[in-house]
């Protein structure tokens, strides 16, 4: 469809169908939808220009226009100026004003936007405020020099924001590894610029929850997670059974582990085999079984065992499962127990006999599901636009299945809610 008409015809919308409806709510469905068109949102603006929780919802808004956020900027309302500094789309222009605002927490969100000016940044770097500090501590794209004065900082809260940002560099992470913080180090030891030697003091750390984030961490080396496998703390031992880059020895010698936490998580590891997983099925706990349930990695036959199980959660897990056969999801399709249902309403291979028949349960949290689900048929999305619950109903333009000629159809449906959110996938997709 053509761009042009689709903006002339929505904003119609307002002068027609909207001045007609509960502004209230009209204005909260606009502000919730991340796809609002800028146009719309200049629209909204004009109408309502008045009303504090419109323009904070404007301020922050991704699609905000240029023009509404230089005025925006200037707002007396910090709530309002606060969601400008905050906004991912803010010109760099109106940043560098916002830079030098009266209030911290302004300067604090200008700070932590990735668009701030490197010599924004390096003045609030210097700022008095420990919060702002903070802020370009956490920020991204600090030049390096900066975060390694920061990293010196006499606050906590500053150090620990270099220590969490992903653009640190390692060699200021291996200093920070020896900051006398718990906190600091254990946010070195989930940076995933965290170099492997440093990985090896911090296996050797005091507090559990250092060593437990080195253990968790995709860049920790094999033999620092083979030097945690008998870590005295559960947490620890957990977290290696967690990590992705287990080697299989490991896992074997831990799906064998007398916690049950830790079975679990080996449990859940894509790297688990179909040995550990078919094992650990008949585990006695059923956490450990529902977490075989969920892995990708499940062998068919076990899948199709435990979707038998006594324990509802381990259905409900086996409903989750990507991998799960149809002729399984239409088994559970049928139960008796809401959660199992609505789980299996998400799962994107539940054929579509099974969606159009959840498209009508009784509990809104399955037909929620069936809207959600990119794999729902049209026909099943088209009567679910009609639902009791608007939960339901106003996910249905969202979903990335609904065809174009479906959408088009609900731009004259009768709820002006919907023929809004109908018009806004369409500009949506034409502006792509």
């Amino acid at each position: 469809m053509d761009y042009s008409k689709l903006i002339s015809d929505a904003l119609q919308l307002f002068d027609h169908d909207y001045k007609y409806a509960e502004w209230g709510v009209v204005s909260e469905d606009i502000l919730r939808d991340e796809d609002a068109p800028t146009e719309i949102l200049s629209k909204l603006y004009e109408l309502d220009k008045t009303n504090l929780a419109v323009l904070r919802g404007i301020a922050a808004h991704p699609n905000a226009s240029r023009d509404v956020l230089e005025v925006l900027s200037k707002d007396l309302n910090d709530a309002v100026r606060w969601g400008v500094a905050e906004n991912a789309n803010t010109p760099v222009e109106i940043l560098q004003r916002l830079a030098v605002d009266e209030s911290d927490v302004i300067r604090y969100r200008v700070a932590k936007n990735k668009n701030t000016p490197a010599d924004s940044l390096s003045k609030l770097s210097a700022d008095p405020s420990k919060v702002v500090r903070s802020g370009v501590a956490a920020n991204p794209n600090a030049p390096a020099d900066i975060l390694n004065k920061l990293s010196d900082d006499t606050e906590d809260e500053v150090r620990l924001a270099v220590a969490e940002n992903t653009g640190t560099s390692a060699a200021v992470l291996d200093k920070l590894a020896k900051d006398k913080d718990d906190e600091v180090r254990a946010a070195v030891a989930a940076n995933d610029k965290t170099a492997e030697g440093t990985f090896t003091v911090l296996a050797r750390d005091r507090s559990g929850a250092v060593r437990e984030n080195v253990a968790k961490n995709v860049n920790a080396p094999l033999n620092v997670l083979n030097a945690l496998l008998n870590d005295e703390e559960t947490s620890v031992r957990g977290a290696v059974a967690e990590n992705p880059n287990t080697s299989l020895e490991l896992l074997v010698r831990l799906s064998k582990d007398v916690k049950q936490s830790i079975r679990s998580a080996v449990a859940g590891n894509s790297n688990a085999s179909d040995d550990i997983l078919r094992h650990l099925s008949g585990d006695d706990d059923g956490y450990v079984r529902k977490a075989v349930a969920r892995n990708g990695k499940t062998p068919l036959m076990v899948l199709n065992r435990l979707a038998k199980d006594d324990d509802w959660r381990v259905r409900e897990s086996v409903a989750m499962n990507v991998n799960a056969p149809e002729n399984v999801l239409e088994f559970l399709a049928g139960y008796n127990d809401t959660y199992i249902r609505k789980a299996v309403a998400n799962n994107k291979r539940t054929p579509h006999g099974a969606l159009l028949k959840l498209a009508k349960d009784e509990e809104w949290l399955v037909r929620e599901n069936v809207a959600r689900n990119p794999g729902a048929p049209v026909e099943a999305l088209m009567d679910l636009r009609n639902d009791k619950d608007w939960r339901v109903a106003k996910l249905v333009t969202k979903n990335p299945g609904i065809t174009d000629e479906a959408l088009e159809k609900l731009t004259t449906d009768s709820n002006y809610r919907i023929k809004y959110k109908a018009y806004a996938a369409l500009i949506k997709r034409t502006a792509k």
